[in-house]
């Protein structure tokens, strides 16, 4: 028995090294070949992760599933629509408001009990089911020929009922669509009142509701939703509520709304004190914080000359108090580098509209250019690139403003040249504590103090003494490069230089007397020399 056994083991290893042999073999003929070993083919995935020969069938799934769902829901809605107008038109109102509360009613168990199975299905009821049961209890009183409630505040009151219900429902399934429904349905609500009071204490209750939602849930996109409606129907309010049927134009009466604006504009900006463990991406207060200023600063402008044309200046006065306040808040208490030096930005900007309402041109023009050297200076205390950029933005539009309406005017023409280099000299000085990464800003202020001092000059003093005072600036510019051994200023004395030489030879040739001609001359060709020799004995050094 173990002679067989030992004769099968024999022929095994036998057979066992042959199969291993011609598998090498294979293997060395198929490598010869590049010819790959195919095994049983997967099936091909899709970019969904789904096998393609299914994603078709599961893309087709889903478009049945949303769309009919969303479309069965919808096309419902209107029959409800439709028989609650035929039953009006047969003389039962009562009737068609009863069937029609029964089946928007009805949503509520149906996506209790089908929550699980259908989910899809449930999702869409949750936001067809209170527009439906909204647009029932406005028809109460609002576009019906006889109003089934007489009462209007009565039928506003259970259709902010059911706003609450949306927003908690949208609350209690952590949904921000939802939340956003709510938003809507209240604005909606708002605007049916045609009350101004009511309207803005509504968009005052919608702004607060967004804000608190927004610290709560973090939802900053129905935030944003919510401010664009706000703004947007205080304006529609202004151009006197056309949707209720009246003629658009500007209201005739104020009614207090600006008491209201500052609320909205408050109440948004407060976004900024959310935690940062909370919230670590600035991308949503920053757009909060942007869409408020601009949405806020647009409906007062629009407001100003119909309501306001005569007390402006003390409202910018005290939008200028609150944000330059809060930004010092925000930099006291707040980890947040951009808060602050947004807050400042337009705290200076409504500071400078209220110092020209105070004022008038071309009076505040002086005013408005040491307010800027005051503006750079509390800038090193935000540690802010913010402020800068928005304060050389403004400095120029300043600039241009007064160079093309305004007289010349030596006291306001100096201040320009003086603020110009003092800025300068801190933005070349502080740059580091600026977080600058760029000589821009510098270079500009540097090429307008260089342009205004011989425009100054050109208007203050006499004629035959422009040449010798461009001359003197020149030298001047040359010994501040020396004493803060800057090249900058070299440069603008070398440009100086040029263009008053420029001026020698085709403007004073003509028109001078013949001693002064020979001084400017000689003076000009002594200092041109003295230079060249200074950058030659420089050049040598080197």
């Amino acid at each position: 028995m173990s002679e067989i056994e030992n004769k099968n083991n024999s022929e095994n290893e036998s057979l066992l090294s042959r199969i291993e042999s011609l598998e090498n073999r294979l293997t060395h003929i198929e490598s010869r070949l590049r010819i790959e070993w195919v095994g049983k083919k997967e099936p091909a995935v899709g970019p969904s992760g789904i096998p393609e020969e299914h994603e078709e069938d599961s893309t087709e799934s889903r478009i049945v599933e949303y769309g009919l769902a969303w479309l069965g829901s919808i096309v419902f809605s209107f029959g409800i629509v439709f028989l609650m107008s035929y039953l009006e038109s047969l003389g039962y109102p009562v009737m068609s408001v009863a069937i029609a509360y029964i089946a928007a009613f009805m949503f509520i168990p149906i996506s209790y009990f089908m929550r699980k199975s259908f989910p899809t299905l449930v999702n869409v009821l949750n936001i067809v089911g209170p527009i439906l049961l909204f647009y029932i209890t406005l028809r109460m009183h609002f576009f019906a020929e006889e109003p089934l409630l007489a009462n209007q505040t009565l039928v506003l009151i259970l259709m902010l009922v059911v706003v609450g219900f949306q927003l908690y429902n949208g609350i209690r399934k952590n949904s921000e669509f939802l939340g956003s429904v709510a938003i809507i349905l209240g604005i909606i609500t708002a605007i049916l009142s045609d009350s101004a009071y009511i309207i803005f204490s509504l968009l005052t209750l919608m702004a607060l509701g967004a804000a608190l939602l927004f610290h709560i849930k973090l939802w900053w996109k129905l935030h944003i939703f919510t401010l664009f409606l706000v703004y947007i129907t205080h304006l529609l309010w202004l151009f006197g509520n056309p949707s209720m049927g009246h003629p658009m134009g500007i209201v005739e009466s104020p009614e207090h709304n600006i008491l209201f604006l500052f609320a909205y504009g408050i109440i948004f900006s407060l976004s900024i004190l959310i935690p940062t463990d909370k919230l670590e991406s600035n991308t949503g207060l920053i757009s909060i914080s942007l869409w408020n200023a601009l949405g806020f600063s647009f409906v007062l402008l629009l407001l100003m000359p119909s309501f306001y044309a005569e007390t402006y200046p003390m409202m910018f006065s005290a939008i200028s108090l609150y944000c330059l306040l809060f930004a010092v808040f925000l930099k006291l208490k707040v980890d947040r580098n951009f808060a602050p030096a947004t807050y400042a930005s337009f705290g200076f900007m409504a500071f400078s509209i209220a110092i020209y309402g105070f004022t008038g041109l071309p009076d505040s023009y002086f005013l408005l250019v040491l307010q800027s050297l005051l503006v750079v200076t509390l800038a090193l205390w935000f540690r802010s690139q913010i402020i800068v950029v928005a304060n050389a933005f403004l400095f120029v539009s300043i600039l241009f403003l007064f160079l093309f309406t305004s007289e010349s005017i030596d006291l306001i023409n100096f201040s320009f040249v003086f603020t110009a280099l003092v800025t300068a000299r801190i933005l070349g000085w502080q740059k580091e504590r600026l977080t600058l990464k760029t000589e821009i800003f510098r270079n500009i202020y540097l090429l307008i103090a260089s342009f205004m001092i011989l425009y100054s000059l050109n208007q203050a003093v006499p004629s035959h003494y422009v040449t010798f005072s461009w001359t003197a600036t020149a030298i001047g510019f040359f010994l501040m490069s020396i004493l803060l051994r800057n090249i900058k200023y070299r440069y603008l004395s070398i440009f100086v230089f040029v263009v008053t030489g420029g001026h020698l030879f085709f403007v004073d040739l003509g028109k001078m007397d013949v001693g002064y001609r020979v001084i400017a001359f000689l003076l000009f060709a002594i200092i041109s020399i003295g230079v060249s020799l200074y950058y030659t004995k420089r050049i040598r050094k080197k």
